[in-house]
């Protein structure tokens, strides 16, 4: 077997890559999400799959103060975002992208943030309505919409 093969089989599912990477270039709230339903080292996790920025905003609105921490990281992934969308929009018009435009553009994407997620065990019924962050490449699985069993 080739190394570009082992190396396809370690990797996330290029689509949902590419599927997540859009969602993640949006510069506007998502309401509601997108519904998954994913396969992760043996659980069901259903979402809606919702912006990188648009996750850690929520994380920090969670509790009475918002997070400082939180705040900053949504703020950060926001201006990311947006640098990713107008180096698109330049792009696409034949514009000059700059070194920070695409940079953004370029940055690989890592990391599915879902809200409102249930996670199922085959021992135990899901709890819902959490934020869930996860890594692309632990997801084994997936299909659009919420599984049966995530009912």
């Amino acid at each position: 077997m080739s190394d570009r093969m082992r190396a396809d089989w370690g990797g996330p599912d290029k689509v949902l890559d590419t599927y997540v990477a859009q969602m993640d270039r949006l510069t506007e709230p998502v309401d509601p999400g997108v519904q998954l339903s994913l396969t992760v080292h043996g659980l069901l996790v259903s979402g809606e799959l919702i912006p990188q920025w648009q996750w850690f905003a929520e994380v920090s609105e969670m509790t009475n103060n918002e997070d400082a921490f939180y705040t900053g990281m949504a703020e950060h992934v926001k201006e990311q975002s947006d640098l990713a969308h107008a180096a698109v929009k330049l792009r696409d018009t034949g514009g000059e992208v700059t070194h920070r435009q695409y940079t953004a553009l370029m940055a690989p994407t890592s990391y599915l943030h879902l809200r409102n997620a249930r996670i199922h065990s085959p021992d135990h019924a899901g709890r819902g309505g959490c934020l869930w962050r996860g890594r692309l490449c632990d997801v084994s699985g997936w299909t659009p919409g919420y599984s049966p069993l995530a009912g």
